[in-house]
């Protein structure tokens, strides 16, 4: 590992050894196994549409619209994980891109600090982040069945290379020597280096990939809070409504819902401090039934539609 080529060598050999295995094409039976696995490993998810769609009843109220709302967020640079960033966006508008390797927001202070000050006049902000974890067709956590290939590969490749790395040191094969300075290896070298801390934790874990996904979300939230701690108060503009919202994307194979585990819904002050607790909110709205909510709003519209017109005479008697 004292070379970039030794560590991409590494993190290309370690992400990506058991690519293409596995079933490939899906299944009634498999979707439903897929949709299971994912309910069962990750109590609490809620479909990225769900998601969104939750963000916005809640926010609503608050005074959170599109034309005056910026968002930001900070994924993984996986293409599986711009199908939530296309709900939110659907919801929210445009977003600010924070994030760098592995979801982990490494635009920092000048991110967050250029994100402040592109926020609407009299508008308001929201902050999405977390990592992410792919589940196959055969219900294996950390890969997904990606188009055009065979079988499933890694996701996220980086925990899993992650993963292998903190196995190397911890067994004598590899000095733990981060060189951060190279930008070409920089980004994978300050994920494990985070996730050292972590290490035990992780490697007698009974499933490590797990395991790794939640203590990066752990990382990820400590880093985001030293950036606030960084940015916050100056930086926001006053009175503008600030939400902050933490999870774990779980990303599935094509014909099965993409997932979103949270656990931070905040609305927060300008000295980042929370003022309201909403992630039980969060979770009851986006676990409503889909299709109740869907009919009660086409009953209201007819209903609202067949009152039109209507004239409101006094009876006489």
């Amino acid at each position: 590992m004292k070379s970039v080529k030794s560590l991409h060598t590494f993190f290309q050999q370690a992400a990506f050894a058991h690519d293409d295995e596995g079933t490939e094409h899906s299944t009634p039976q498999s979707v439903v196994s897929v949709m299971e696995n994912a309910k069962a490993k990750f109590p609490g998810i809620i479909t990225t549409h769900q998601f969104a769609r939750a963000l916005d009843v809640i926010l609503a109220p608050r005074s959170f619209k599109e034309e005056t709302t910026l968002l930001a967020t900070s994924f993984n640079a996986d293409e599986v994980c711009r199908d939530l960033e296309d709900e939110l966006r659907a919801k929210f508008g445009q977003n600010l891109n924070m994030g760098g390797l592995g979801g982990f927001p490494l635009g920092g202070s000048t991110a967050f600090g250029a994100f402040c000050r592109h926020i609407p006049t009299n508008g308001q902000c929201i902050i999405v982040y977390g990592p992410h974890v792919g589940i196959d067709h055969d219900g294996v956590i950390g890969k997904v069945n990606r188009r055009g290939h065979s079988g499933s590969g890694a996701c996220s490749n980086t925990t899993q290379a992650a993963i292998e790395y903190l196995k190397a040191v911890k067994e004598g094969k590899t000095p733990h020597a981060p060189d951060p300075s190279d930008p070409v290896t920089s980004q994978f070298v300050f994920v494990t280096s985070v996730l050292m801390e972590h290490l035990d934790r992780i490697l007698e874990a009974e499933n490590q990939m797990l395991e790794a996904t939640k203590a990066m979300y752990d990382c990820i939230e400590a880093l985001m809070k030293r950036i606030m701690d960084k940015c916050l108060p100056h930086d926001l503009p006053k009175d503008v409504p600030f939400a902050l919202v933490g999870g774990i994307s779980v990303n599935t194979p094509e014909g099965t819902p993409e997932y979103f585990l949270p656990k931070r819904f905040s609305m927060c002050n300008r000295e980042g401090e929370v003022v309201e607790d909403l992630l039980s909110d969060l979770i009851e709205e986006g676990t409503k039934d889909i299709k109740k909510i869907i009919l009660e709003k086409r009953l209201k519209a007819k209903t609202e539609k067949a009152m039109e017109g209507l004239v409101d005479v006094p009876v006489v008697l």
